[in-house]
């Protein structure tokens, strides 16, 4: 029998090298598992649009198997802009810049005071990269419940030059240890500064720090 416990893991990076010239890189995080030296994919993170500081909302599931060492490697990547629209899991990584890895076991992130562990990254030889990549792990909770909310905003400072912001409002919560864990957000609106959002939906799976 063995023992372990469902996690969630949340990631951001720091100070990521600019691969694009005319804008920032377009990062992706992609988490993978070691095994038998051999890596096993377990999830793919949204892609941030212009950004060398991103905050992703998808997380990765794992489950932390107690006196087992799970080894993790977090590669990113800047994603070309004409793969923009082509669904993550189908996305040639290949075909990406690759931003830079590292790596840790599961039990590092775990054992820390915050469950929250920041990480060097390195190239594929192993030497080091500019960025880090920082990641929080949090025990999942099982519910059905659910809570439906509309946001809006009036009169919203405007930070463009020739036309108006475009808004987009990203929902956090705080974990027992005080880390802002980002849980959505909603679609951008072009060229408004009162914007009203679609409804969104949060499981109490999401919302919750327990």
């Amino acid at each position: 029998m063995r023992l372990y416990t469902p996690l969630e893991l949340s990631f951001s990076a720091s100070k990521l090298r600019n691969m694009d010239a005319l804008s920032k890189s377009d990062p992706m995080l992609v988490v993978y598992t070691k095994m038998d030296g051999r890596l096993e994919e377990i999830g793919r993170t949204e892609v941030i649009l212009n950004s060398l500081e991103p905050l992703w909302i998808t997380k990765a599931m794992i489950n932390y198997q107690f006196e087992i060492v799970q080894p993790l490697v977090f590669r990113i990547y800047d994603v070309d802009t004409k793969y923009h629209n082509t669904p993550l899991k189908t996305l040639n990584l290949a075909q990406q810049d690759f931003l830079g890895e590292a790596f840790c076991n599961l039990s590092e992130i775990v054992t820390k005071f915050n469950h929250s562990l920041t990480l060097n990254l390195r190239n594929g030889s192993g030497h080091a990269l500019q960025g880090t990549v920082t990641v929080h792990a949090e025990e999942t909770a099982s519910s059905r419940m659910a809570v439906d909310m509309q946001f809006h905003c009036l009169n919203l400072d405007n930070k463009d030059t020739f036309s108006k912001s475009d808004p987009f409002l990203r929902v956090s919560r705080l974990s027992e240890s005080a880390v802002a864990i980002p849980i959505c957000k909603t679609e951008v609106i072009k060229n408004n500064l009162n914007p009203v959002w679609r409804p969104i939906t949060l499981t109490s799976q999401q919302y919750s720090s327990k």
